[in-house]
């Protein structure tokens, strides 16, 4: 009897009392397939030839392949041959340790972790570690494979304890993939996304769901420690967070498109250099979001003028951005108005009570993610919130249409919460937290339904809002009741929404006639 087929014995020996015995004649028929297959090629001992050759001689069968596939996984675990797919992957991968063996591992250690940590025991870890977000089998399941081939990257180059550069070699690999084209972009970001959770649960020894922080360092300790002198004085100012962040941004870019690599760089800086650099954020940056980045330019060279970094204060040189409106604000017109709200029953239920609360409240994004079970009174069916943008309180009715879909969202759709959380519209995939803006949703209605504004391309939540100052004022609503609707402090607010009164802006228009006449002499002249 040869190798393979004592070994063949012994796997059929085993399935036996496991088994059915109709499912287990099954399997020997496919073990004698196998047998035929080594004898035809000459082989008498399990190998990866056998392997391949049985499992490619499937007769274009799914089904008869993954039962080869089976058949081989069983061969090589018992005669442990440490075979490898078509993909590179272990047939047989050496086992995971269980939960209570990694519990047991990590009681007491402290964090960061040193040296001596399997990377098997720190993906079980964060496996224990994320259990709270309560993911959906199938998002488990990506994390897993992510996690096994992280595992398979270590094993291949010889490691198998968690090494935080050859992690860094991993995400770099996975960044190289995706920018050629050799992988999608969903798997990218699952398996950087598994990457950053292994590397929080070495530093810290737990995982809190957040976005991932992107490496913001310059490459130049001179200008990184330049750049933390700047940062520190926006903080002095008791700027927040989200500012002092489009100012370090600013700070980035204009090193990088001035090609500052070090101190003597900066200090000799010249106009032609700046004025490159406010071509280039042209080139990335729309008109609207110019003129935020232009005076930050500005006061960033300022800046580095007062400390005496730059000979020439530079900032003179940076000029605003002037941007012309051709036309008023954009928004729907009545009869797309009317299609989208037939519309909204096929919606689900989340996007239905977003879009009426934008539609016929006006709610800006902030408000409408922001909104607690706290703000509505069921009972005076009344919206009382303070607006996030200006932090006035604002009082709105609940409308029957809009508390109706609240209500069927909170009751029939919403994902379930085991604690107080106080947000109505949550994700939908875990973790269930509040929604950070609901542009997407909004953009994506109205591309679905092909509704095209008039007087631009807006697709937010403030394109709603315009719409809904469009039917007021061609109701003729007195102006003072929209200010309030709109939850306006200063009358400068209203202007560009007041703007779109246009049979008021005809009545404006001058009369050409006047043009080239002279009338100061006392008299009329067409000189």
């Amino acid at each position: 009897m040869t190798k393979l087929e004592s070994t063949i014995k012994i796997v059929l020996d085993q399935l036996r009392p496991k088994l059915a015995s109709e499912t287990w004649e099954s399997r020997r028929r496919y073990f004698n397939q196998m047998l035929q297959c080594a004898e035809s090629l000459g082989i008498t001992e399990p190998c990866a030839e056998l392997y391949d050759a049985f499992i490619a001689d499937d007769n274009g069968s799914p089904e008869r392949r993954s039962l080869h596939i089976r058949c081989v996984k069983l061969v090589d675990e018992l005669a442990c041959t440490h075979a490898k797919d078509e993909h590179g992957i272990l047939f047989n991968e050496p086992p995971m340790p269980c939960e209570a063996e990694v519990q047991e591992f990590f009681n007491g250690r402290k964090f960061p972790i040193a040296a001596g940590v399997r990377i098997d025991y720190l993906i079980v870890k964060a496996e224990i570690e994320i259990n709270y977000l309560h993911l959906t089998v199938s998002t488990m399941g990506q994390y897993k494979h992510s996690w096994m081939d992280i595992r398979r990257y270590f094993y291949d180059a010889g490691i198998s304890e968690y090494d935080e550069a050859l992690m860094q070699s991993f995400i770099q690999r996975m960044n190289s993939l995706r920018s050629n084209g050799f992988m999608k972009e969903w798997k990218w970001k699952i398996n950087r996304k598994a990457a950053y959770v292994l590397m929080e649960i070495a530093d810290t020894g737990h995982f809190q769901w957040g976005l991932i922080k992107r490496d913001t360092d310059c490459g130049n300790l001179e200008i990184e420690s330049i750049r933390s002198q700047y940062l520190k004085s926006l903080e002095q100012r008791n700027l927040s967070k989200a500012t002092i962040g489009l100012h370090d941004y600013v700070f980035r870019k204009m090193t990088e498109f001035t090609e500052i690599d070090a101190l003597k760089d900066l200090k000799s800086l010249a106009p032609e250099t700046i004025q490159l650099a406010v071509t280039k954020f042209a080139d990335i940056c729309n008109r609207r979001s110019m003129a935020t980045i232009i005076p930050i330019l500005r006061s960033l060279l300022e800046f580095l003028y007062a400390i005496g970094l730059l000979r020439t204060n530079l900032s003179g040189i940076v000029m605003g951005v002037f941007v012309q409106k051709g036309s008023v604000a954009a928004y729907l017109s009545e009869k797309d108005q009317a299609n989208l709200m037939s519309q909204l029953e096929k919606e689900p239920k989340r996007t239905k009570a977003i879009i009426l609360l934008a539609m016929k409240l006006g709610l800006r994004d902030c408000d409408i993610c922001s909104l607690t079970f706290q703000e509505i009174d069921w009972r005076k069916d009344r919206i009382r919130l303070n607006q996030k943008k200006t932090g006035v309180p604002l009082a709105l009715p609940l409308l029957p249409d809009i508390g109706n879909a609240l209500m069927d969202y909170i009751l029939n759709e919403r994902p379930k919460r085991t604690d107080h959380y106080p947000y109505i519209f949550l994700r939908k995939q875990a973790p269930y937290n509040k929604l950070s803006s609901v542009y997407s949703i909004c953009s994506k209605l109205l591309e679905r339904q092909k509704v095209k504004p008039v007087n631009g391309t807006a697709k937010g939540t403030h394109l709603f809002r315009y719409s809904m100052v469009h039917r007021l004022l061609a109701a003729k609503v007195p102006h003072q009741v929209i200010t309030d609707v709109l939850g306006h402090v200063s009358k400068e607010s209203d202007k560009p929404y007041i703007s779109m009164e246009e049979s008021m802006l005809r009545m404006c228009a001058l009369d050409l006639s006047v043009i080239g006449r002279v009338s100061w002499r006392g008299g009329t002249s067409d000189d």
